[in-house]
């Protein structure tokens, strides 16, 4: 679930923050240091959204076959669970 990971990406973009703070006057441009710190936080978002759990019901309905009446339709639902790719 997406409402446990966001402590996780919370932490992550913190961390990037204070890393870009802490460490970002290391002789580095401040181009080189938002380039950094850009990474950092992409990352933390993809993280965060693949962690994402996806939960789908599907419902079909098919001929599956003929009576003296006419055709004879089918329903059937499934459920199922998925992570973001």
């Amino acid at each position: 679930m997406l409402s446990i990971a966001v402590v996780g990406l919370k932490t992550e973009i913190k961390a990037a923050f204070k890393n870009a703070r802490d460490n970002g006057n290391g002789g580095q441009s401040s181009d080189e240091i938002l380039e950094s710190l850009a990474t950092a936080i992409t990352a933390a978002i993809d993280t965060y959204v693949s962690s994402a759990v996806v939960q789908v019901t599907l419902v079909n309905t098919a001929v599956i076959g003929m009576s003296p009446t006419g055709p004879v339709v089918g329903t059937g639902i499934g459920t199922g669970t998925g992570q973001l790719l």
